[in-house]
């Protein structure tokens, strides 16, 4: 019997001395581990430091589906010029010349009214008489119609002689009012040539007939 228990109690003994073994090497072991977790999170810690951060925000609105549910967009704004046109007080932005014979065109030799639309006083204009196929002025000698012209304030308008030109389609060109450049033209228009043997009084029916006179 005592034999037995001397038996029990070796095995005991080795069976606890093996446990403890294990243990003391399961501890160093994770001692191990834990030191070298320890070194790896103080090499990245710098470097998780170092990375800089940013924070973006962008302004949202709320807006609401089909579903019922609100969803945010992103708001961008975008910077606008607008352009700022001043307006000369010196010439009447409703300006426009009125030159329109009657019947098919204009004849040498009679002298016809060029006017205009505006509101304010003309003083000053400059005028050109301009082929409407070769796009060149007529000069003033041989068109009649003098490049600058001075307005009497009580008639606003600009009498024509027209002058000895080829005969042709043309049109007129205001390019200066008061002082201001400006660019107006007149309706395309024919100039045509006297027909020869014809009578002062014939002469002057022709000019009435196309709107001008004969003088």
């Amino acid at each position: 019997m005592m034999k037995n228990w001397s038996r029990i109690v070796l095995v005991a003994f080795v069976l606890l001395g093996a446990t403890l073994s294990f243990g003391y090497w399961s501890l160093n072991q994770f001692d191990t581990v834990f030191e070298n977790l320890s070194a790896s999170y103080v090499a990245i810690s710098p470097l998780v430091r170092e990375l800089p951060t940013t924070a973006t925000t962008t302004p949202a609105t709320a807006t609401s589906t089909s579903s019922g549910q609100a969803t945010s967009t992103p708001v961008t704004a975008e910077a606008s010029s607008t352009p700022v046109i001043v307006q000369d007080d010196k010439i009447d932005p409703n300006f426009k010349l009125v030159f329109s014979p009657k019947g098919d065109g204009v004849y040498i030799g009679c002298t016809y009214e060029i006017s205009w639309l505006n509101s304010t006083t003309i003083k000053s204009l400059e005028a050109t008489l301009i082929d409407a196929g070769t796009r060149k002025p007529a000069g003033p000698i041989a068109s009649g119609l003098a490049k600058e012209n001075n307005i009497e304030a009580n008639s606003q308008s600009l009498k024509w002689k027209v002058g000895v030109v080829w005969s042709g389609e043309y049109f007129i060109s205001i390019l200066n009012v008061n002082g201001v450049t400006t660019d107006e033209r007149s309706q395309k228009f024919m100039i045509k040539k006297m027909p020869s043997g014809l009578e002062e009084k014939e002469q002057k029916d022709l000019c009435e007939e196309t709107g001008g006179n004969l003088f």
